[in-house]
């Protein structure tokens, strides 16, 4: 070895050419190793995003739910656009609670879906409101969802 390295002659082409394949090896899968944490990168700000835009509608919904004495008095509050407030997409018997589903609201580049499960009148919950909300953000389709159960009127 140490032989070797008291030789004046250098390195040949060959070497050098072995070392730069071997060195941009590496390299090549250091890069596509950086690219995909980007890409991770960016999909968890995304979701935090919509963590946050779920967060802040469901206190909104939580200030209307103080003051709302029915499913309905929530709903009306829940703003979907200007002109819209409360339009309801479905409504269906779950054993027996109902289940209330609302248009999507757009908003900011989020889209909002709100479910609403009311309990049955002889139930112990029929001053309660079961409440789903779903959060995308809409050029990457992160989804945050959030749920709870809120008492009508505070009491």
């Amino acid at each position: 070895m140490i032989k070797h390295l008291k030789n004046n002659q250098g390195m040949s082409l060959i070497e050098v050419v072995a070392a730069l394949l071997i060195i941009g090896i590496m390299l090549i899968s250091f890069f596509g190793l950086l690219i995909q944490s980007n890409k991770t990168t960016h999909k968890s700000h995304d979701i935090m995003d919509a963590t946050y835009m779920a967060q802040i509608e469901m206190e909104n919904l939580y200030n209307a739910a103080s003051g709302a004495t029915s499913y309905e008095s929530l709903a009306t509050s829940y703003i979907l656009d200007e002109e819209t407030t409360g339009t309801k997409l479905s409504s269906e018997t779950l054993g027996t609670n109902q289940v209330h589903k609302y248009l999507p609201r757009e908003s900011e580049g989020f889209a909002y879906y709100l479910t609403l499960e009311t309990f049955a009148e002889n139930s112990t919950y029929k001053s309660a409101v079961y409440v789903h909300l779903e959060v995308i953000e809409n050029s990457t389709n992160s989804k945050a969802t959030m749920e709870n159960v809120y008492i009508l009127g505070g009491t």
